[in-house]
């Protein structure tokens, strides 16, 4: 995986933790661990991007591109050769239209399909968010990540004296409720 920018800032981590990181060169490591972690978790970028992609050909009429949201597919091609009879449906499947009919449906209705096969087609298309529309959840996620690198480093627990804080979990551990975000965001393949 390539290395992107973090979809959350040091200001957004200040304003998170209610003091000044933003000198804080811990904190921007704590920043990228917290975004690298979320894309690690959920298999997704996050950011907007193109990608150029080889996948397995189904013997259906659906391909699942990887990188969600899917917003435009540009060029594809089957074993080497480009088609055009395809259509993006709105939850980031690539779908065979009727243009050459590779086969029949119980005899009577025609249908297309990506050929079966192994990394028989490649597909370059447009995913991920803008800045200002990265969903709420996933900007959550990060910060909780992050804030907790900052705060309580490695320490599962600390001691000063008579006063003991335990944390509820280590600084890279998810709660249930960040599991159930990065469920959320987990694609099928």
């Amino acid at each position: 995986m390539t290395s992107l920018d973090p979809f959350i800032s040091r200001d957004d981590l200040s304003d998170y933790l209610g003091r000044d990181v933003t000198e804080d060169n811990g904190a921007l490591i704590a920043i990228d661990a917290g975004c690298d972690m979320v894309r690690s978790l959920t298999g997704q970028d996050f950011n907007r991007g193109t990608s150029s992609i080889t996948l397995d050909g189904t013997g259906g009429d659906a391909l699942v591109l990887p990188q969600y949201p899917v917003l435009a597919a540009g060029t594809v091609a089957i074993m080497g050769t480009a088609v055009t009879d395809y259509k993006l449906s709105e939850d980031g499947l690539l779908l065979r239209t009727p243009g050459t009919v590779t086969g029949y449906w119980d005899g009577c209705w025609p249908y297309v399909i990506w050929p079966k096969g192994r990394q028989n087609i490649s597909v370059t298309y447009e995913h991920g968010y803008e800045e200002a529309l990265l969903p709420r959840d996933v900007r959550l996620l990060a910060l909780s990540i992050a804030a907790r690198v900052v705060v309580q480093g490695v320490a599962k627990d600390e001691s000063i004296g008579q006063a003991k804080i335990t944390y509820g979990v280590s600084s890279t551990d998810l709660t249930s409720g960040e599991q159930m975000v990065v469920q959320k965001y987990r694609r099928t393949r």
